[in-house]
């Protein structure tokens, strides 16, 4: 079930396949066939195409409907991801305060702990009132050592409470965190089969254009190149343009460890010569026609 408050969208269920029925072959393929006969697009046009700066340039009018529709439709199913994550990154901003604010207030609690674990000195030692006056030396350090465990005992469930409250609403950010990654990426798929349907339609439209064109034999190995890339929001090409919920907090500080004298570092060894001629993944002066085609293309 939804949560309260999200719209219906959220429940929807998957969407069923996206049928290339025999209408639209036979559709595809006969505009392929007449604009083939009408040589449209020339070979000139491809040419000049596949040497701009514009690859996402249609040639055909055929073509710039087909993928203006996948493009609506990628743009409905990106709409219903911000629709259906919306209530939900709104919950993940308040949790993302609350994690900051526990995570401030570990370190006093640590602190605390760390003064009460202080050992005894002999100003602790002294009578504080006229009754301790009477007793030994003794009896005063038990019972201050007494009083120093009960601080200690105190100080360390005070820390613990801040850890387990800070690990609930950590465990909270991240189940909330991977609801919208999941959300996201079910958008994801539903946009990439999107992309095939309207490839296989622009297959069969090719196929038949170029068997009709008189160039058809010089037109087909240009043809991959004519093939716009997909949004940014489907298939980032920088990692950091996906539109990704934060990274999950930072683990909780741990709990205070007696300190620990520190040996020195040992100096650091001299580097020899590097043996590499050449460094690895440089840059080639290959030209548009040898560069590889993306993974993901429409």
């Amino acid at each position: 079930m939804s949560r309260v408050g999200e719209p219906p969208e959220v429940e929807r269920e998957p969407a069923s396949p996206i049928t290339y029925g025999r209408r639209d072959q036979r559709a595809d393929r006969r505009t392929g066939r007449r604009d083939g006969r009408k040589r449209i697009p020339s070979l000139a046009e491809i040419t000049a195409l596949v040497h701009s700066n514009a690859p996402s340039q249609l040639p055909t009018p055929y073509l710039e409907m087909l993928f203006s529709r996948a493009r609506d439709m990628m743009e409905h199913e990106r709409l219903w991801y911000l629709t259906a994550t919306a209530a939900i990154k709104a919950e993940q901003a308040e949790l993302e305060s609350r994690v900051g604010g526990a995570r401030a207030a570990l370190e006093p609690a640590r602190a605390a702990l760390s003064e009460a674990r202080i050992e005894l000195t002999d100003a602790d030692l002294t009578a504080r009132h006229p009754a301790e006056e009477l007793r030994n030396e003794a009896f005063l350090r038990a019972r201050r050592q007494t009083e120093r465990g009960q601080r200690i005992a105190v100080a360390e469930a005070a820390y613990q409470r801040r850890i387990a409250e800070l690990h609930g609403l950590e465990d909270r950010f991240a189940g909330v965190a991977e609801t919208i990654q999941n959300r996201l990426s079910i958008a994801r798929m539903r946009a990439l089969r999107i992309s095939a349907y309207i490839s296989a339609r622009t297959a069969t439209y090719w196929e038949g254009l170029v068997l009709a064109h008189r160039d058809g034999k010089h037109l087909a190995p240009l043809l991959p190149h004519l093939s716009p890339r997909l949004p940014d929001w489907v298939v980032p090409a920088d990692p950091e343009l996906a539109d990704e919920p934060p990274s999950e907090p930072e683990p909780p500080v741990a709990e205070p460890e007696p300190a620990v004298a520190e040996s020195p570092a040992p100096e650091p060894p001299i580097a020899g010569p590097s043996t590499a001629d050449t460094p690895d993944g440089g840059s080639d002066d290959a030209s548009p026609q040898e560069q590889p085609l993306p993974a993901y293309r429409w």
